[in-house]
């Protein structure tokens, strides 16, 4: 894939077209539009980036002939194009996280600032979608009072998780594309890189004070930015996981069963993931395990 996008300027516009096709049926995919348009920006600079950006998001209001395509379009690809330039600039995971970590939760303040009962906005959008989500209701075999209650609770937490989803979906797209940038051009450099995240101590002392304020006032828009916080973290935690089992020489199974249990308890993961990542930040079992070798 790297490889046919970077061979010239029409085959990465292919490639950017098709893939935003593709996520508007199979939406996980959109990873691989917005990897391109990093990879893009990574090797050729942000003004390149934007183009593309602004190819994915045109071919997507074209298609859905909507303004709302547009809007997320924007929303989706040129944020991706700023992170890849933050990390093509700083040569730092940590502080491009970091970046991620900050947009995302200035997303939901701006969203929360916009939509005083945010609640309300996601039920409406919902209660349009119920007529898509009939099938959801008969699979799980839901009266219409238990479904009413499911999407009043959905519509509640809409918010913290599309900026946790946005967080999420940016770190693995940034990760493909710096995959097969090594892959093209630094053949190996991407796994000892990868296996260095560090995300530092001050976003980790306010994930703490988020946690300690979420318990204390259980205010929604705290345990909201908690999310983020959550997602983002989880990614140092498969670092950490990553580089002790290169450390130890461990057998690859050991990531194959860390990654079939995240298909099988995505969100308890999760948070065991970020409780590393955040815990690492003060303990550095990386260069405790160094040292004891």
């Amino acid at each position: 894939m790297a490889s046919f996008i970077m061979a010239g300027r029409i085959q990465a516009a292919i490639f950017v077209v098709l893939s935003t096709l593709i996520s508007l049926f199979l939406p996980p995919l959109i990873v691989f539009s917005s990897a391109a348009i990093a990879l893009i920006t990574l090797r050729k600079g942000w003004q390149q980036g934007i183009l593309y950006a602004l190819l994915a998001t045109a071919t997507l209001l074209i298609v859905s002939q909507q303004a709302n395509g547009g809007i997320a379009g924007l929303a989706t690809w040129l944020p991706m194009v700023l992170i890849a330039s933050a990390l093509a600039m700083t040569q730092s995971w940590g502080k491009t996280i970091k970046l991620i970590l900050l947009l995302s939760v200035a997303g939901v303040l701006l969203f929360h600032l916009t939509h005083p009962d945010a609640a309300a906005y996601w039920k409406q959008m919902l209660e349009q979608m119920k007529p898509l989500l009939v099938k959801t209701q008969q699979a799980y075999q839901l009266s219409d009072s238990k479904f009413d209650e499911a999407i009043n609770n959905a519509a509640t937490w809409m918010t913290g998780t599309f900026a946790t989803v946005f967080a999420i979906v940016s770190i693995i797209s940034l990760i493909i594309a710096r995959n097969w940038q090594a892959a093209l051009y630094n053949p190996g450099g991407f796994g000892e890189e990868f296996r260095q995240i560090r995300i530092g101590k001050q976003a980790s002392i306010a994930l703490l004070v988020g946690i300690v304020l979420a318990v204390v006032s259980k205010n929604q828009l705290i345990v909201e930015l908690l999310m983020v916080g959550v997602g983002v973290f989880m990614f140092q935690g498969l670092s950490l996981v990553h580089s002790i089992v290169k450390q130890r020489g461990m057998s690859i199974r050991w990531l194959i069963g860390l990654y079939v249990l995240m298909l099988l308890l995505l969100i308890q993961m999760i948070v065991l993931l970020a409780t590393f990542g955040l815990v690492d930040n003060f303990a550095d079992f990386r260069r405790q395990i160094a040292n004891k070798k």
